[in-house]
């Protein structure tokens, strides 16, 4: 069983490399997509998470939707 120091050494290993864990982690799971349920739909999946990972961080972020939805489409006088 691993001793807590261990333990704490390696969270501050993840700590200090999030950016390469994080990458590492979204490309698992983008293999094991592809391998999975082919490219396309793989495809598909990536593309409507990268959207809801951008309304989540505009929400985050406290931004107005009807700002982004007024980008998308633009209001007609």
């Amino acid at each position: 069983m691993a001793k807590f120091d261990d333990l704490d050494q390696l969270l501050a290993l993840l700590d200090d490399y999030k950016g390469r864990t994080l990458g590492m982690l979204i490309g698992l799971f983008a293999a094991l997509l592809i391998i999975s349920l082919g490219v396309i739909p793989a495809i598909f999946i990536m593309m409507c998470m990268a959207i809801g990972y951008y309304f989540g961080a505009r929400y985050d972020n406290r931004k107005d939707f009807k700002d982004v939805i007024d980008k998308i489409f633009p209001p007609q006088e």
